[in-house]
């Protein structure tokens, strides 16, 4: 037995002191290069392994619980099937939201070079698998934007949250090609090209008009992007808050005559910072005028807000839409805080009054963090449309969000 082990106990050693002299042979592994901070661009970033690059991941969590309060003529009118009047109506909804945000950049030896991604994975009531939407995929290079970003005309977007009924300004996500000239001390002017056909709020509307009109031929005329919707800006943004002038080109088409029109939009916005009150409270302004570009004003295609109607052979006539919207928002406590948003909408199509209408929203909310990063907050959204024709119609949405950024 004595035998045995040490026999045992010389072959181990042997094995032992073979490995070790193969091991002399072969180089030592690479230290690992752990990830490293970048503070050059604010909290959040850091090196991506191996390159100059700098990365922050973002994103947030949702859960979003809905009630309706719509009348018969509302939900007939919008295509909602929801509203507690209504017998075949949802009285309550929900959406679970999940986003992921990628923000990356590099210093180079001609300025900084920046891609952004932001992504969504949305499910609502009435959905068993989420639908996903490219919500911003844009890079940035010196004062080049080219991708899909916000649109140039954009300013004024809402304090609330604008979850179910947005208020008449517009808010729209489109692939677009811009150059922004910087002049400093906050003044910059952006020119930008936009496929209209990309927006989240649809820009490329026409209609035709005979009798009798329905509305399924509505955008049957709308004869394809021939010219992208050219935009304009000048802007300034200093301690004090922020201002823009804004203006848009878009052009109308028929697939019917081949008559063509250019439509247009211009507006101003300013946003005043309220320190002397609380911090981050703010109050703003925005009104906007269009005529064959009714989107611009925040006009919905649901509601009949062509840009354009084809009434015959030669008879191409553009609608006008303008709008005035506004908000305030006031911090309580550095964690409490209420947000009010409205606006006043009016519509008018050059062929028929019951066309015509007047839409008025009011949203206020509260919203408390409870830890850094996570947030409750309620809210109210009122819509109230007149038509000129006669009639009215109003719907309530109350509905109550609990976010997790991080």
């Amino acid at each position: 037995m004595k035998f045995k082990l040490a026999t045992m106990a010389a072959a181990m050693f042997a094995a032992t002191g073979a490995a070790s002299a193969a091991d002399l042979g072969r180089p030592a592994p690479a230290a690992v290069d752990y990830v490293k901070v970048c503070d050059a661009y604010g909290a959040g970033f850091f090196y991506i392994p191996g390159s100059q690059t700098c990365l922050k991941i973002g994103g947030y969590v949702r859960a979003e619980y809905r009630a309706y309060d719509f009348d018969n003529a509302f939900a007939a009118l919008s295509g909602v099937n929801r509203g507690v009047n209504n017998p075949t109506a949802h009285d309550f909804t929900t959406r679970v939201r999940a986003q992921v945000t990628l923000d990356a950049r590099t210093n180079t030896e001609f300025g900084l070079l920046r891609s952004f991604t932001e992504a969504w994975w949305t499910v609502d009531s009435g959905s068993s698998s989420p639908s996903v939407t490219l919500w911003n995929a844009y890079i940035q290079f010196g004062g080049l934007t080219a991708g899909r970003a916000q649109s140039f005309f954009d300013f004024y977007t809402g304090t609330t949250y604008g979850s179910f009924f947005e208020a008449a300004h517009s808010d729209t996500k489109v692939n677009l090609l811009a150059y922004t000239f910087s002049f400093g001390n906050g003044v910059s002017a952006s020119l930008s090209l936009e496929d209209p056909t990309t927006g989240s709020n649809s820009r490329r509307l026409g209609s035709i008009f005979a009798a009798p009109f329905t509305f399924s031929a509505a955008n049957t005329t709308y004869g394809g992007v021939k010219m992208l919707d050219v935009v304009g800006n000048v802007r300034i943004a200093q301690a004090w808050g922020s201002a823009q002038l804004m203006a848009a080109a878009h052009q109308n088409v028929s697939s019917i005559t081949n008559n063509e029109k250019w439509g247009y939009a211009v507006g101003a916005g300013v946003t005043v910072n309220l320190p002397m009150l609380a911090a981050g409270d703010t109050v703003n302004l925005q009104a906007v005028y269009s005529k064959g570009a009714t989107a611009y004003a925040g006009a919905d295609l649901s509601m009949g807000a062509w840009d354009f109607f084809q009434t015959g052979p030669s008879n191409f006539r553009q609608g006008t839409a303008w709008s005035v919207a506004g908000g305030l928002v006031h911090y309580w406590t550095p964690k409490l805080s209420t947000a009010v948003n409205g606006s006043y909408l009016n519509v008018e199509t050059p062929v028929a009054n019951f066309l015509d209408y007047k839409q008025i929203d009011a949203q206020i909310n509260t919203v408390y963090t409870i830890v850094p990063g996570m947030t409750i907050g309620g809210e109210l959204e009122y819509r109230k449309i007149d038509f000129k024709n006669g009639g009215d119609t109003d719907a309530l949405v109350g509905l109550l969000r609990f976010q997790r950024n991080f």
